[in-house]
């Protein structure tokens, strides 16, 4: 399984876990919210937990001013998570 993290508007992220792309989204434990504050929070979340790859998709306002609908052209790195 691997673990999705995506940037959302306002420096807030949202993180699923699937094979190829998240199917089941987490959800913040501190605040009952499907956001996280932070990629440390989300990294507590999940503390203990064994992920084969961990992904960090960045969504820029830049691709909603210009009505960017391709999912392709986000910025989609592979983290490092020791």
């Amino acid at each position: 399984m691997n673990l999705f993290i995506e940037s959302i508007e306002g420096g807030m992220y949202i993180a699923g876990i699937g094979s190829d792309k998240a199917t089941s989204f987490l959800k913040d434990s501190y605040r009952n919210s499907p956001s996280f504050q932070s990629i440390t929070d989300i990294r507590e979340q999940v503390s203990g937990q064994h992920f084969d790859k961990i992904f960090l998709k960045q969504n820029t306002p830049y691709d909603e001013m210009c009505g960017s609908a391709v999912e392709d052209d986000k910025l989609m790195i592979e983290l490092e998570w020791r």
